[in-house]
């Protein structure tokens, strides 16, 4: 006869039992882990446990005094490598260590390393071990920025960067252009400098490369733009426009450039009057704030005051020409050579106040205005009108010939210190004639503007 509570009670004692084994054997297993681990913590007693890595380098399996020495010299490395900090064209070359106050702690690298698998619960360790038999990882690299280094560091940046809106206006003849303003991202600045400097770790073992941040800034717009205050003098349209390159140009010449450019910029050209580039820049020398730079003289490259200038009212009479404006007055270079390659043979406009100047008349019936832009890499002139116009203009260069220069040779003096074998590079010799075509609805007409000679320089060698 079925006995419910007898069957209850067998059953009870068999799933005691199976409790009972399933407990002993978790027991064991935990034992047996235990064990391992034990095992495991003796082994690396005193000793970074595998797979932990600090600056990019494996510090697993090493003791404290070994990973002062593994990492101190890419620590070294890091904080003495120059990084490049820029904004066009602009540029600062830091060492971290002594501009920012950088500094890496090696003590605090080595405490950290350490507690892994050792910090926290029984549990923690545990779990901590078991990821490291199958990943890797990386230490966080905790680098401080003295606060004092880098504020000085961001207020010399502010002062040459940062700069508030600046709304559009008229005065005195020319049209004051609205400006954005500009603010340093310093938040985001920090952030680019910190990984930088970490990532230099990274070839602190190879040939060192300079590394470049470009400084991240906010613009603030004006309320007045220069598009509404030409509305207002009746100059909506650009009529023409074009650009010469800065590339390879001097420093002194940059600047030089770009002084004149701000020079120009603006200008208003009445109907029928006659634009003097000399009239407006003047003597483009050193009291006028101009540097020294290399300048065309008696058919040679040489030192002085201005050099340039002359890309300036080159890229103005480029766009003079596409404007179709009247050339009054207008001289090419005596050489063409790499300071003037900029532009095409019979395209240049040289300038030497006193003697060479740039004019061109406003043959509109209204009123233009020039506008230079500086950029990293180019200097662009507009010349904006009423509407744009009604035909296509195009600049033309023909019939280039090429005359190669003499060669020189010059009779070594033995009495003499050794010289360099060439004493002067050569410069072929050009001419070339330059027309402008204009083409509208009633036809299209050729325009001769000029006939350029450019003169050779003889290569003069030494020899014995």
């Amino acid at each position: 006869m079925y006995n419910r509570y007898s069957y209850h009670n067998r059953k009870a004692k068999e799933c005691g039992k199976i409790a009972r084994k399933i407990g002993v054997g978790l027991i064991t297993i935990f034992l047996f882990f235990l064990l391992i681990y034990s095992v495991d913590s003796l082994i690396y007693l005193g000793k970074i446990y595998p797979n932990v890595f600090a600056l990019h380098r494996e510090i697993g399996g090493l003791k404290r005094d070994e990973i002062y020495h593994t990492l101190q010299p890419v620590i070294e490395e890091m904080l003495s490598s120059p990084v490049q900090i820029r904004y066009g064209r602009l540029q600062w070359n830091i060492v971290p260590r002594d501009i920012l106050g950088a500094t890496l702690d090696v003590e605090e690298l080595t405490n950290d390393s350490y507690a892994i698998c050792r910090r926290g619960s029984l549990l923690r360790r545990i779990r901590e071990r078991i990821f490291l038999l199958r990943n890797s990882y990386q230490l966080p690299t905790n680098l401080n920025l003295g606060k004092k280094a880098l504020n000085t560091f961001y207020i010399q940046l502010q002062e040459k960067i940062e700069r508030p809106p600046r709304d559009a206006s008229l005065l005195q003849g020319r049209v004051i252009s609205a400006r954005d303003g500009i603010i340093i991202d310093q938040e985001q600045l920090s952030k680019e400098i910190e990984n930088t400097i970490i990532a230099n770790a990274d070839h602190a073992d190879t040939s060192y490369t300079l590394k470049t941040i470009y400084i991240p800034v906010h613009y603030q717009k004006p309320e007045l733009s220069t598009t509404e205050i030409l509305a207002e003098i009746g100059v909506f349209e650009i009529i023409s426009s074009y650009e010469t390159s800065l590339n390879g140009k001097q420093e002194n010449s940059i600047y030089n450039i770009e002084k004149a450019a701000e020079e120009l910029n603006g200008i208003i050209v009445k109907p029928g009057e006659v634009f003097s580039f000399n009239r407006l820049i003047g003597r483009a020398d050193k009291e006028e704030g101009y540097k020294e730079s290399t300048i065309i003289v008696n058919g040679q490259f040489v030192n002085g005051y201005g050099g340039g200038v002359c890309q300036v009212s080159t890229t103005l009479y480029n766009a003079a020409l596409l404007a179709d404006l009247p050339i009054r007055e207008r001289y090419n270079h005596s050489i063409y050579g790499e300071a003037t390659s900029y532009v095409p043979q019979g395209r240049d406009a040289a300038v030497f106040y006193g003697y060479k100047d740039l004019k061109f008349s406003n043959s509109l019936d209204h009123q233009i205005v020039i506008f230079s832009e500086f950029t990293s890499d180019f200097l662009i002139i507009s010349i904006w009108g009423e509407k744009k116009l009604d035909k296509e203009v195009m600049v033309i260069t023909k019939d280039l010939k090429t005359y190669d220069y003499e060669v020189v040779e010059i009779k070594r003096d033995s009495s003499a210190k050794a010289v360099q074998d060439i004493l002067q590079e050569g410069i072929p010799g050009y001419t070339v004639k330059t027309y402008r075509a204009v083409k509208d609805s009633t036809g299209e007409r050729i325009e001769f503007i000029s006939e350029d000679r450019y003169a050779s320089i003889p290569r003069k060698i030494i020899i014995d």
